[in-house]
């Protein structure tokens, strides 16, 4: 849209000097076409302020899809873990519990690295929101959703260690 803009400003700068002519030459009608050159400029400035709008929000939603993908994979990912955490195996031998928690302390490295993730996520949602993006409400509302859902998942990876150290 920015490039067909772009590509008819010549003409509207044609049609400009035309009337600024116009009116050189004659002095008929000068006031209706001064009338008409100033809509022309003002309804020519609304248009490209428009677009200019249009291309920031556009800019803004590229940026709010990119920031709702990251929230939705760490989100899979708490939701994948949840249900194996809420598994009520502990082990019915010292082998299997030994297994079990060697797991768990993977699962734990592997909650470190989520967590700071979900930390990185939160500060650019704050960032959007911060900058004034148009999807403040809901960059605030997923961030706050990501992090009860990660808490959630600390609590439950809390509990599932307790019960496998008993």
């Amino acid at each position: 849209l920015e490039a067909e803009l772009a590509s008819h400003e010549p003409a509207i700068q044609a049609v400009q000097e035309a009337g600024e002519k116009l009116m050189d030459v004659s002095n008929l009608g000068v006031p209706q076409i001064e009338q008409r050159l100033k809509a022309l400029n003002q309804a020519w400035a609304e248009l490209k302020q428009m677009a200019a709008t249009r291309g920031q929000k556009l800019d803004e939603s590229l940026t709010y899809q990119q920031f709702l993908a990251k929230v939705e994979e760490e989100e899979a990912w708490i939701s994948e873990k949840q249900q194996l955490l809420g598994v009520e195996d502990y082990g019915d031998t010292m082998a299997a519990v030994q297994g079990l928690l060697k797991k768990h302390d993977a699962f734990e490295t592997d909650f470190q690295a989520h967590s700071e993730r979900c930390k990185d996520i939160n500060e650019a949602g704050k960032k959007l929101v911060a900058e004034g993006n148009h999807h403040a409400d809901s960059i605030q509302q997923r961030c706050q959703q990501l992090q009860s859902k990660l808490d959630n998942l600390a609590a439950l990876a809390s509990r599932r260690k307790a019960k496998l150290v008993v």
